[in-house]
């Protein structure tokens, strides 16, 4: 009896603690922010870049409207089963642009990823200090 109940509790955490593109590209308000003092396209354009410097997968990539939703992944490694990552690009005014970053596993109690949020923030600021 009691082996069954942790086997629920397990099953139920695993599902529960999963990420997929849609959870993630809904998750906008539960991520880091960062407000960056560069137009908006000039931002946009240093969020992909970082996405590509440091090896993520672009899922999504939705420039619509002036506000900007990147949905990107990464895999299976030694860490753990991967993250889905989405990266909200909003324009404040026409020279500051606010960036929010939302970082989840694809299972949950078995992943030891590095903290996605503060690398792509960071990766942000060396793109835009470069001038890419």
């Amino acid at each position: 009896m009691k082996a069954s109940i942790l086997f629920i509790t397990f099953v139920a955490l695993l599902v529960g603690g999963c990420a997929s593109t849609e959870t993630i590209r809904e998750a906008q308000g539960q991520g880091v922010s960062r407000i960056y003092h560069h137009p908006y396209k000039t931002v946009y354009d240093a969020a992909l870049a970082a996405a590509k410097a440091k090896e993520l997968e672009v899922v999504e990539n939705d420039d619509k409207d002036k506000v900007g939703r990147l949905v990107l992944s990464h895999g299976i490694t030694w860490k753990g089963l991967g993250e889905k990552i989405a990266v909200f690009i909003t324009p404040v005014t026409r020279a500051r642009t606010k960036v929010e970053i939302v970082s989840k596993p694809v299972l949950a109690p078995l992943n030891f990823q590095p903290d996605w949020q503060q690398v792509l923030l960071d990766q942000i600021d060396a793109e835009l200090r470069a001038g890419k």
